[in-house]
């Protein structure tokens, strides 16, 4: 019982403090034009292009907060802006970001890393444990939780 106290409590500190929530929509005061995709198998009769595996639901940052809050099995999601590389370290700042691998590769910046304060579930790539995608194109900037499951 005591055990169960302990985490209730732990628990409820976490959400008075925001963390549990820690999305990539939590960027959208500082980036409101950010586009959002959601990969889902379900998508609840909304406007979705399908890619033969997930639905893909395009939104704006507006919508996004109730879209998600409509749809299940949400198997990853992505958000696009227009920044550059003081961008790119703001958000590996922001969600304090374990750098696994980083490369670049015709002029495209890949970063994957691990956040504690993110709460999908990480894929495993390379016995690496990998939650957040990060990508640098030209001055468009893409991240994805897990892995950017779409076109970048």
């Amino acid at each position: 019982m005591k055990r169960f106290l302990l985490f209730l409590s732990f628990a409820l500190i976490l959400v008075g403090l925001g963390i549990s929530d820690y999305s990539l929509l939590n960027l959208k005061d500082r980036y409101p034009q950010m586009q959002v995709v959601f990969y889902t198998k379900d998508s609840r009769n909304l406007d979705s292009i399908n890619d033969g595996i997930y639905n893909q639901v395009y939104c704006s940052t507006d919508q996004a907060k109730k879209i998600k809050r409509l749809l299940n099995k949400i198997e990853g999601m992505s958000v696009s802006f227009e920044g550059g590389i003081q961008d790119l370290n703001f958000v590996i700042d922001y969600f304090d970001v374990k750098i696994i691998s980083e490369k670049t590769c015709d002029d495209i910046l890949y970063i994957y890393g691990y956040s504690s304060l993110i709460l999908t579930p990480a894929v495993k790539i390379n016995n690496n444990y990998i939650n957040i995608q990060l990508v640098l194109r030209k001055d468009k900037i893409i991240i994805g939780t897990p892995i950017i499951l779409g076109s970048y």
